[in-house]
């Protein structure tokens, strides 16, 4: 599908594509409570267009068992799960973005 060459904030009209949005997606630190939003990012080489997507979970769970499960498929997709990501349309994580949700996954329980 053909896409519009965006202009980004440094005034460069750049094409969606992998290294456009993983310019984009690594220009950006995360918060504390890891909600960031990635407007018109700042790289010269940024796409001006690319979002996470989000994850919400409890920190408490009253069945460990569930607790357990969800965190193996949320780490799985943090770890090996990230080899697919360009496959399946989507931008692999930057290392500090998994670095930060691996560290917020060892809080729930």
């Amino acid at each position: 599908m053909s896409m519009a060459l965006l202009e980004n904030k440094s005034g460069k009209f750049i094409k969606a594509d992998l290294t456009s949005g993983k310019d984009a997606l690594s220009s950006v630190q995360l918060p504390e409570n890891l909600r960031a939003w990635v407007t018109d990012p700042t790289g010269e080489d940024s796409y001006p267009i690319v979002t996470y997507t989000w994850m919400l979970l409890y920190k408490k769970y009253q069945n460990p068992k569930t607790a357990d499960a969800l965190k193996s498929v949320v780490k799985y997709g943090l770890t090996q799960g990230q080899s697919f990501s360009s496959d399946l349309g989507y931008i692999p994580l930057p290392a500090n973005v998994v670095d930060d949700d691996m560290k917020a996954l060892d809080q729930i329980s």
